[in-house]
């Protein structure tokens, strides 16, 4: 049976937050470790770039489940505008 493309979105944000889990459960361990700050911050920035990623991703899912776009393009033009819109923040 073939995935609907929500599971298929699901399956991306969660696989994301995982991810994003395990890199802080890394950070813990350098932290614990203790490893230098900026070793510290490089892999802070990276779970926040991921999470951010998620956010997107949950949003842009958000849209196209509620949103009633005439075709592909204007859906793509909404979710570039919302990443412009997530970059300002």
């Amino acid at each position: 049976m073939s995935q609907t493309s929500e599971e298929v979105a699901n399956k991306k944000i969660t696989s994301q937050i995982k991810r994003s889990r395990g890199q802080l459960d890394g950070i813990l361990r350098m932290m614990d470790n203790g490893r230098p700050c900026d070793e510290v911050l490089v892999q802070l920035s990276a779970v926040k770039s991921g999470v951010d990623k998620a956010i997107k991703q949950v949003i842009a899912q958000n849209i196209r489940k509620n949103v009633n776009c005439v075709n592909e393009q204007q859906l793509t033009d909404l979710q570039t505008s919302l990443e412009l819109l997530l970059k300002t923040k």
